[in-house]
């Protein structure tokens, strides 16, 4: 299929179709069509049917670098929501360049954005981010503290495991998180996790390496006047 703004526009609505196997189909192409769709699949995240906002946040994060552009112009909104899509799709990305925008966003004084914000750390796994995920793991809020026991298990930082252990001390047994799940738990399970023996391969390293310079040289041509 040409990627003209027609056939975009078709994909599109597609993906809201009330076939699963049409909707499946759409994404699929809609991420295969790169950057071009992005502007089209954007609005979709404001969606009030969380199937259609699911479909769109997974094109968009096979979409990758090149709809990062948007997805930080997104965290910049005050809609609540929109904020939340973008900083979880950022994390399925996991690009360098959008570090710094989620450390910031860990700091948010909404805590469902600080919880979401953790996650995506996590699941990008840069060790840059163990300071401030251990200091999240002192948040008044459950949800935000939950988030960052698993985040930095996923960090796989030896020193982890010292802050896990004292953040377990002083975690109450009774306090869950907003969907249930007991906080003491869930940092039992990082903990176990983080001392889990964690081979960084050499192949994972220069790849992660590869990642941070494209983004350095990226950022700096964009300040090339």
């Amino acid at each position: 299929m040409e990627r003209t703004p027609e056939s975009i526009v078709q994909l599109v609505a597609d993906l809201q179709h009330t076939d699963e196997f049409v909707r499946s189909q759409a994404a699929f192409t809609l991420g295969l069509f790169g950057e071009p769709a992005v502007p089209f699949l954007i609005p979709l995240l404001r969606s009030p049917q969380r199937e259609i906002r699911m479909r769109a946040a997974w094109t968009l994060g096979v979409i990758g670098a090149a709809a990062v552009p948007s997805l930080l112009d997104l965290m910049e909104q005050k809609n609540r929501q929109l904020r939340i899509e973008a900083i979880r799709i950022l994390g399925v990305i996991g690009q360098a360049r959008v570090f710094n925008h989620l450390l910031i966003a860990l700091t948010d004084f909404d805590p469902e954005i600080a919880a979401r914000a953790a996650r995506s750390l996590g699941k990008i796994g840069d060790p840059r981010a163990f300071h401030a995920l251990v200091l999240a793991l002192r948040h008044p809020d459950s949800d935000v503290r939950y988030e960052a026991a698993v985040a930095l298990a996923a960090l796989h930082v030896p020193d982890s495991i010292t802050h896990l252990q004292e953040a377990l001390l002083h975690e109450d047994p009774r306090v869950e998180t907003t969907w249930g799940t007991s906080v003491r738990e869930g940092m039992v399970r990082a903990l176990e996790e983080a001392e889990k023996p964690h081979d960084h391969s050499l192949i994972e390293a220069l790849m992660r390496l590869g990642d941070m310079l494209k983004s350095n040289e990226e950022e700096a041509d964009e300040e090339t006047p």
